[in-house]
C-alpha cells in the first residue's frame, strides 16, 4: 500500500486518509485505543466502513499506519542531521527541527493529549536517536560521547518543545535549544 500523500496520489485518497488520521487523534484525546471502533472512526471521518476497509486491513492497521505517517514526518529530518554540525553551529539544526514542529502543530498538541502518548514519544525518541547515530556513524561502543551528547538532546528538545504547548515560542525555544547545544 502506498504511503500517505505520495506527489501522485489522487486528492481523494489524500483527503480521506487525512480525515482518518484526524479522527484518529481526535478520538485517541477522548479514549484508549483499544476502545475507538470503525464504526466511531468512519463517523468522525466523515466516511463508511466500506471506505475505511479499501484503504486499512484492520483497525489496528489503521492506528500503525497513522503513527508511522506522523513518525515518518519527523524521522526524515533525523536522517538529514549531521553531529558535527549540529554541535558546532546548531541554529541550522535546532531551526529545521522546529520548522517540522510548526508544520505539525496541531497534531503534536492533539497527540500530546492522547492516551498513546507516553509509549508513542519514547518510541518516536529512541528512533530519532538511532537514526542520527547511523547517519553519523556512531556507537556506543566507539563513540560514547557523542551517543550520550545527542540522546540528552533530543530528549532534552523533544520534553521542551512538547511541555511547553500549546504555548509554543518559537524564538525563546529556539534561542533556548541552541544555547544548551552550543555548551561543552
Amino acid at each position: 500500500m502506498r504511503l500517505w500523500g505520495e506527489k501522485n496520489m489522487d486528492k481523494r485518497i489524500v483527503k480521506t486518509r487525512m480525515a482518518v488520521f484526524n479522527a484518529v487523534f481526535d478520538l485517541a484525546t477522548e479514549k484508549e485505543l483499544d476502545k475507538i471502533t470503525v464504526v466511531e472512526l468512519c463517523n468522525r471521518a466523515g466516511i463508511n466502513k466500506s471506505t475505511f476497509y479499501l484503504h486499512f486491513k484492520s483497525i489496528d492497521d489503521c492506528f500503525q499506519q497513522c503513527f508511522d505517517y506522523f513518525a515518518g514526518r519527523i524521522l526524515d529530518l533525523s536522517k538529514g542531521i549531521n553531529y558535527i554540525d549540529m554541535s558546532v553551529a546548531p541554529e541550522k539544526t535546532v531551526s529545521a527541527i522546529l520548522d517540522v514542529v510548526e508544520q505539525n502543530i496541531k497534531y503534536f498538541e492533539r497527540f500530546k493529549n492522547s492516551v498513546i502518548y507516553d509509549s508513542a514519544i519514547k518510541s518516536l525518541k529512541e528512533s530519532f536517536i538511532q537514526t542520527i547515530c547511523k547517519t553519523n556513524n556512531i556507537n556506543v561502543a566507539d563513540n560514547y560521547h557523542e551517543v550520550a551528547k545527542v540522546t540528552f538532546l533530543v530528549g532534552g528538545c523533544a520534553d521542551v518543545i512538547i511541555k511547553m504547548m500549546p504555548n509554543f515560542n518559537r524564538e525563546e525555544i529556539e534561542k533556548i535549544m541552541v544555547n544548551v547545544i552550543k555548551r561543552k
